[in-house]
């Protein structure tokens, strides 16, 4: 039997509802302060890259649309970054458990600088395609290498927490850069003369806030390997023997992401086209929705011990279901909005913890090979239905494309809740739920 999943015994003893809040709050600030030094300085890289990516991650798809690009070469490039991050991730995942993490980290936040302003600075289709390629193999390497480092830096007590804290920065990072971006393009347009200049300008400043990271990286202390990690391989006898688990957690994370690639990099040039919104508009919808998704993300370890992870993840994501439906059918600005902050609140909250259920399921020396399958199974998708949703749009509209997700997500859901609903047992004091056992093929 692996770890328990984080059960503290006096949550019996609270009543009431405010009581109950101030013991989560205490509960939750308690293992806060027990992340180690080296947890929190990659979660402040974490959080400036983080802000460079919602920079691109808001402002990218209007900037090509302004050079002229249409919705199908804009789903092209930002599937693009995808292909390099699906082509690099089981190989950066080997590389990672055998050499010190320091060296690779600050290497890759260099070249990953150098590509994002390739991406930036060009105008023909094929060199954005080729920067965007080798953008995405360089970031490849800090998000394969971020579950076996927290799982190396932190023990079974906190680890639930670390994981949904980790995801709640890259929110955090995610308000600050989005509200910044839009602001700025306007004011970087005005002294620049030119729209174009003004988005080319943002996203460079959101690579110098990106480059910030690799003085935290630089501040890490080396954290070795175990024997375990350095024996991950990529075999057939490792296949053969966990690849019905593998394929598992793989294929719903596939289907999630494949109808994610659909309709999600589109949000922003949905509320711009349907409703007309300015850029600075958009970045406050941003905003507002990552902020619903920070405050689902501190409540996944809450919900994780009352109902288990898996039920956390399966509950949250059909939860998210009619709000997505909402936006595919709505005339409304404000209902829109409203279904958009809470569909991503709902959506979101889950996935930290099948992060920590995927790393919980796994041995120390396969845990770099999960991390990185999940990284695949997700970018892959996102790579094959980002193309595809760019031109479902031009042709069909929004609506299509959005059921489209919808049934993606619900068999994702589904799927998800059949292979792994008996692997969580509740633990016996009541407070908690424990991985019950470890799936072989």
């Amino acid at each position: 039997m692996m770890q328990s999943i984080d059960i503290d015994k006096s949550t019996r003893q609270d009543s009431g509802p405010q009581r109950h809040l101030g013991h989560e709050l205490r509960h939750y600030w308690y293992h806060v302060r027990q992340f180690s030094r080296n947890a929190r300085l990659y979660l402040l890289a974490a959080f400036l890259l983080g802000v460079n990516y919602e920079f691109f991650q808001l402002l990218l798809n209007l900037y090509l649309k302004e050079l002229g690009f249409g919705e199908s070469n804009i789903g092209l490039i930002n599937s693009s970054r995808a292909v390099g991050m699906s082509l690099m991730a089981i190989p950066a995942a080997i590389i990672l458990s055998r050499i010190n993490l320091k060296p690779v980290l600050i290497a890759s936040g260099i070249l990953f600088a150098i590509f994002s302003v390739g991406v930036s600075s060009n105008e023909p289709l094929q060199l954005i395609l080729i920067f965007s390629v080798l953008s995405g193999m360089t970031f490849a390497f800090s998000r394969v290498a971020a579950g076996p480092f927290y799982m190396r830096n932190s023990t079974s007590e906190e680890r639930t927490h670390l994981f949904s804290f980790s995801f709640g920065v890259l929110l955090l990072a995610g308000m600050v850069g989005s509200l910044t971006a839009g602001r700025l393009v306007p004011l970087m347009s005005e002294l620049a003369g030119d729209s174009i200049l003004g988005y080319r300008y943002t996203l460079y400043l959101g690579i110098a806030i990106g480059m910030l990271a690799l003085i935290p990286f630089a501040m890490l202390k080396p954290t070795p390997a175990s024997d375990e990690e350095r024996r991950i391989k990529v075999t057939r006898e490792q296949f053969r023997r966990r690849g019905t688990f593998y394929f598992k957690i793989s294929f719903s994370n596939f289907l999630i992401g494949l109808g994610a690639g659909l309709i999600i990099p589109f949000l922003n040039l949905y509320f711009r086209d349907k409703f007309g919104l300015s850029t600075s508009t958009i970045g406050f919808f941003y905003f507002c929705t990552i902020l619903f998704m920070f405050a689902g993300t501190l409540a996944g370890p809450v919900l994780a011990r009352r109902y288990g992870l898996v039920r956390t993840i399966v509950f949250t994501q059909l939860l998210s279901i009619p709000f997505m439906l909402t936006l595919a059918y709505t005339q409304v600005l404000w209902i829109a909005f409203a279904a958009y902050v809470l569909r991503a609140g709902l959506m979101n909250i889950g996935v930290p913890v099948a992060t920590n259920f995927g790393m919980e399921m796994s041995s120390r020396a396969e845990q770099g090979l999960v991390n990185a399958l999940l990284m695949v199974s997700w970018t892959s998708s996102w790579m094959l239905s980002t193309a595809v949703g760019g031109r479902l749009i031009e042709q069909y509209g929004y609506t299509l494309t959005f059921n489209i997700t919808i049934v993606l997500y619900i068999l994702s859901t589904l799927f998800y809740f059949w292979s792994f609903k008996g692997v969580e047992k509740r633990g016996d004091d009541k407070a908690g739920w424990a991985i019950a056992e470890q799936e072989e093929a």
